[in-house]
């Protein structure tokens, strides 16, 4: 999936405070940042593959995972925006934002451990989980996995560096149960 959040470049538009001879230096950070501008782009993909076949359905199955961000400025004067920023590591809620932050969980390191404490303007992700079912059940459907994941985030897309990421592996359970939705538990 791609997504794209965008807002206007208002510091381009010379709408106040932003007029073009503006000195962005000597305003405080509540004038600069008065109008947030940015554009976020994410792009995540997840690929399925049947490892193996049982005759009773219990297949064990690939999943693949990738996934990159990046937040941009639309005025290098300006700044980038103190918000929407990218935060790596831990076992963080999935699309859990909290002011304005967006938290991608890394199993295995302690919450938001992964990138720098004012966040980062570029992130990737990689999964691969081994999935085998106990119980196909649609009232009560679980399994367990064996997962390694890599990631790592960055404050200048010029430092990405593929081979440079933060690397965890464990195993997990997960239950899902209509009533409560899904549920997991992970070791790493």
């Amino acid at each position: 999936s791609l997504s794209v959040k965008l807002t206007p470049p208002w510091s381009l538009m010379g709408i106040e405070p932003f007029d073009p001879g503006e000195d962005y230096d000597t305003m405080t950070d509540a004038e600069r940042y008065r109008w947030s501008e940015f554009h976020k782009w994410k792009f995540t993909t997840t690929w399925y593959n049947r490892v193996t076949r049982s005759k009773t359905g219990h297949d064990l199955v690939l999943m693949l995972r990738a996934g990159v961000g990046l937040l941009g400025e639309y005025n290098a004067r300006l700044g980038r925006s103190p918000f929407e920023r990218f935060y790596l590591g831990g076992a963080a809620l999935t699309g859990f934002q909290l002011d304005g932050r967006e938290i991608v969980g890394l199993r295995g390191y302690d919450d938001l451990s992964l990138s720098s404490n004012t966040g980062d303007f570029f992130i990737a992700k990689y999964t691969a989980e081994l999935r085998f079912p106990i119980s196909l059940n649609p009232s009560a459907t679980i399994y367990t996995l064996g997962f390694f994941s890599a990631g790592n985030s960055w404050q200048e897309i010029d430092r990405f560096d593929p081979l440079r990421l933060y690397k965890s592996a464990g195993l997990g359970l997960r239950l899902f149960l209509p009533m409560f939705g899904p549920m997991g538990l992970d070791y790493g």
